[in-house]
């Protein structure tokens, strides 16, 4: 809706005021001047006639002003899920600070963002198709336009940053941490881990097992010939054996390429941040 609430919500109270001061004053001042008997005043009567017009006139003015003003409401609490990711989004990306002092974005610049993504061309028939549309493109608007602006070395950084930021629903607990470095292996004692797994990747392998006990039993890195192929593989991400694969998320996925094979971690996380986000960023 174009007009805004407040401009429309004035102009109810503007006909109110308009339609209530004249017939009152009128009446009042009828009444004091009116002599002998007031029935036979056809003066007085008239105005009395108008006053309850004027007054029927009122109360549907009123009428209209809540059902326009709760009618307003729905409209705007229906675009509240837009509003809070807009609101996501941005703070994912005020974030980027923290990793270089270059990578500043204003609020006036997301703002602009944000007007074009409204402004795009409707085709949705329905108000929730209309703002998962929104909600879609202002994604894409907001990741093209700050990948244009990040060093090439740092745009993985944050694509994984802006889908840990939009899509928390795909993190459990520690996971974000493991990954990131937060949780160390000095925490944990040495354990004896298959032989197929390189010794090196033992005390990342231990941080997993303690972290996450059921997703490593789940795993069966014991069984050497299930894990041969991932082993021997120059894409390993590509290699996790399918009655595994059927039973761990995306992300745990990764985390076990960041332990076992982290020589091919980029392209573990090229393809979780691609998944994650669609094939459209």
């Amino acid at each position: 809706m174009k007009v805004c609430k407040t401009e429309l919500v004035l102009c109810v109270q503007a006909k109110q005021e308009q339609t209530t001061a004249p017939p009152i004053l009128l009446d009042q001042w009828t009444l004091a001047s009116a002599q002998g008997n007031i029935l036979e005043n056809r003066e007085l009567i008239d105005s009395l006639n108008q006053t309850k017009a004027s007054s029927a006139l009122i109360q549907e003015s009123l009428v209209e002003s809540h059902r326009l003003q709760a009618s307003l409401d729905q409209e705007r609490d229906a675009f509240l899920p837009f509003a809070e990711s807009a609101s996501k989004m941005y703070f994912v990306i005020t974030d980027l600070s923290k990793i270089n002092n270059m990578y500043c974005f204003s609020l006036a610049s997301f703002l602009r963002l944000f007007q074009r993504a409204l402004q795009a061309k409707k085709e949705d028939v329905n108000t929730e198709a209309r703002i998962a549309a929104l909600e879609n493109n202002l994604k894409i608007m907001v990741y093209e336009y700050v990948c244009r602006s990040l060093f090439k070395a740092d745009q993985l950084m944050f694509a994984m940053h802006f889908v840990k930021g939009m899509y928390s629903e795909l993190f459990q607990e520690n996971e974000w941490e493991v990954l990131i470095g937060s949780i160390v292996g000095e925490m944990f004692k040495k354990e004896e881990f298959p032989s197929w797994i390189d010794q090196e990747r033992h005390g990342a392998v231990a941080i997993l097992k303690t972290t996450f006990p059921a997703l490593y039993q789940t795993l069966c890195l014991s069984d050497s010939d299930l894990w041969l192929s991932f082993l021997q593989s120059s894409q390993c991400e590509q290699e996790i054996p399918s009655s595994i694969t059927r039973k761990i998320s995306l992300f745990h996925q990764l985390l076990l390429v960041q332990a076992v094979r982290p020589d091919r971690l980029q392209s573990a996380m090229t393809a979780f941040a691609s998944q994650a986000l669609g094939k459209r960023f």
